[in-house]
């Protein structure tokens, strides 16, 4: 097929409504020669960006008769496959809540057939997986969040840099990580067939609880955000 000209190659929109209508086998090829003359990472972004275009009902190509339900969602499969293998971008969290969301349109609008990564189980493996600790090593970093939260706020140390430095420690990145890859873990709930993986994600979302500030922090934030707006 022939794609968009140069004027308007670099458009997403526009990029969007060619790629989309390629068959996957030949996919990773056009992508190659169709992307952007830019280092990777911007390169990732532009993939993205079609990503996020196919996962949306209103783009026009979406709303074109022969672009269904089942092909955004296979093409959405191989960009997501092209951004991990040919670009070598490995951000878990940005990647696998792509594969999150796609995964809960298919069931939501009960797609007759879906891409093998995009299936309930193979999305709540691949988020287990990507979790960089485990659910003890996850409390315990939450503990040490705590404590340090508690002995800023306990110190009147002003929001800022100072605060910032107070309350960072060795794991909080991967604790935000866990965090935000387990924000949309109960929708997995009942939904996950293999019985050993539905164990693990309901003992995970037991834990979820005890990831968070706790009472006494919120309280004290809560407090100063009331002082510092002239509240009671």
């Amino acid at each position: 097929m022939t794609l968009n000209n140069r004027s308007d190659r670099y458009s997403p929109i526009a990029d969007h409504g060619s790629l989309v209508r390629i068959e996957p086998a030949q996919l990773s090829e056009a992508l190659r020669g169709f992307a952007p003359p830019v280092p990777p990472g911007r390169q990732a972004r532009w993939v993205l960006t079609l990503v996020d275009i196919a996962f949306t009902d209103y783009y026009p190509a979406n709303q074109d008769q022969d672009i269904d339900l089942e092909r955004r969602l296979s093409f959405a499969a191989s960009l997501l496959d092209f951004v991990e293998r040919e670009l070598g971008v490995h951000d878990l969290v940005i990647i696998t809540r792509e594969y999150m969301r796609f995964a809960r349109l298919a069931v939501d609008e009960g797609a007759r057939d879906m891409p093998a990564s995009f299936r309930v189980d193979a999305v709540a493996e691949r988020l287990l997986d990507c979790l960089p600790f485990t659910r003890e090593q996850a409390s315990r970093a939450a503990s040490t969040r705590r404590d340090r939260y508690l002995r800023a706020l306990g110190a009147g140390l002003p929001q800022g840099e100072g605060f910032d430095r107070a309350v960072s420690f060795e794991g909080g990145v991967e604790l935000r990580a866990v965090l935000v890859l387990l924000e949309k873990l109960s929708w997995f709930q009942g939904r996950v067939a293999d019985t050993d993986l539905a164990r693990e994600v309901e003992a995970w979302l037991d834990v979820v609880p005890e990831l968070g500030l706790g009472s006494a922090v919120e309280e004290l934030l809560s407090s100063r955000r009331r002082r510092g707006t002239g509240g009671l």
